[in-house]
């Protein structure tokens, strides 16, 4: 159960309401969350590495339906907010939240709020491999979505994008291949 947990987890303890002193409320450990903030900065740090602007390709397989192709694209990622968020930069200089470490559950998390919905989780790093899971409405399609980042080096990453099928096997989507704009 939802508060049973919070409470075991040490992130809240009973304390006086902030309306009426006197009355015995659920509040944050102030002592636990104190640790929050550089916890989640130092893992924001595991990122850095990506800010700046980016040539992508996105290649997509054939299907019955439509012949393979390659969709060109260029973007822009930078630490955001206090460095708490990695945002994309729209073509207006608009920042989207888009990543971020949730240091009550030491879970990275994947948010999509335009065009396609959800968020997805993942546990963290391994090397230099990043895997979210989650369920997601990609243009008004819902799917289980799992996506595997692997950064080759400071001026390549890469993405793969899997749907998890009704039998629980996992079925290739697409990948993204991103490489560092050079200064000409």
């Amino acid at each position: 159960m939802l508060m049973e947990e919070l409470f075991t987890r040490g992130i809240m303890r009973m304390g006086p309401s902030r309306t009426d002193p006197n009355n015995q409320v659920g509040v944050f450990n102030m002592e636990f969350a104190a640790t929050l903030p550089a916890l989640r900065l130092a893992e924001m740090e595991k990122f850095r590495w990506i800010e700046g602007e980016w040539n992508s390709e996105n290649h997509v397989p054939a299907t019955r339906t439509n012949p393979a192709y390659v969709d060109k694209n260029t973007g822009q990622y930078k630490l955001c907010e206090k460095s708490a968020w990695l945002c994309l930069v729209d073509r207006t200089g608009a920042e989207r939240r888009h990543i971020t470490f949730d240091p009550f559950s030491r879970q990275w998390m994947y948010v999509l709020l335009e065009g396609a919905y959800g968020i997805m989780r993942s546990p963290g790093w391994v090397e230099n491999r990043i895997v979210f899971e989650g369920l997601v409405t990609m243009i008004g399609v819902e799917c289980y979505l799992r996506q595997t980042w692997t950064r080759i080096d400071d001026n390549e990453f890469r993405f793969v994008n899997e749907e998890r099928l009704a039998d629980g096997s996992w079925a290739y989507v697409d990948e993204w291949v991103c490489r560092r704009k050079q200064n000409s």
